[in-house]
């Protein structure tokens, strides 16, 4: 050091900060990414899910309902006659449901795999990057936040499509990076908030990918080794229902000859 240099005092707890705030916003930009996928993943599965399986729900709400009204015909009792109602009303919307699959593109086959593209590892390089830059959770105010908020959700469409070229015309698009007030109070208040807001929403993530990966088609998608097959025998499951009930309405309809 030359003589007369001015040395620059660093607050060592706007370095801790600091410190902690890059950490914070590394861990984020990876569970975002994470999520992005995983509702990426979930939304083309539970798409092959309805596919596969509207038809035949619908054919067994309307077995279901067949029975329920000829039950209530037998019995004539009301509670019979509100739930044979019921039973019509389920086939009705299940029947609407399968015609609005049969409606939808064909390429999709019952046993297709899925079409949702696995991020390569430049996509995620790029998309990590531009979470550390331009997380919503890293605005200096809500007009900013809001802006990021909008700018987060374009990255998070181009990374679950797989679209790297669209990544990189973001990255280009973006010049914000952390911002960082003037005046060491301002920056100590800055990062104490920054630094609680990204712990905030890594919670939330981290609760948002539980949740979506352990109810619902989370477990048939996330926890089964083939999800395909597992989607089959839900599928087969269901067929047995439909002929299990197709011999009781028969059955029935035999009993009153």
């Amino acid at each position: 050091m030359t003589t007369g240099e001015t040395v620059r005092w660093i607050d060592p707890e706007e370095a801790r900060l600091e410190a902690e705030l890059v950490a914070l916003t590394e861990e984020l930009a990876a569970a975002e990414a994470e999520l992005a996928v995983t509702r990426a993943r979930l939304e083309d599965f539970a798409g092959r899910h309805d596919r596969m399986l509207a038809p035949l729900y619908a054919e067994l709400d309307e077995v279901e309902a067949r029975l329920a009204e000829l039950a209530a015909r037998i019995s004539g009792r009301p509670e019979d006659l509100r739930d044979a109602e019921a039973a019509r009303e389920r086939a009705r919307e299940s029947a609407g449901a399968a015609r609005a699959m049969a409606g939808e593109d064909g390429h999709h086959g019952e046993s297709g795999t899925t079409s949702m593209p696995v991020p390569s590892a430049d996509a995620r390089r790029i998309y990590r990057d531009l979470a550390k830059r331009c997380h919503p959770d890293l605005g200096t105010d809500d007009a900013d936040r809001a802006r990021r908020a909008r700018f987060m959700a374009r990255v998070n469409e181009a990374y679950a499509r797989g679209d790297i070229a669209g990544l990189r015309r973001l990255a280009d698009e973006w010049a914000g990076e952390i911002p960082a007030p003037a005046g060491s109070e301002e920056r100590l208040a800055w990062l104490r908030g920054a630094v609680a807001s990204v712990r905030r929403r890594l919670a939330d993530v981290r609760g948002e990918l539980r949740r979506l990966t352990g109810t619902g088609l989370g477990p048939l998608l996330f926890a089964e080794p083939d999800p395909d097959a597992a989607l089959r025998r839900l599928a087969e499951r269901v067929r047995a229902k439909i002929e299990q009930r197709r011999a009781e309405l028969e059955a029935l309809r035999r009993s009153r000859r």
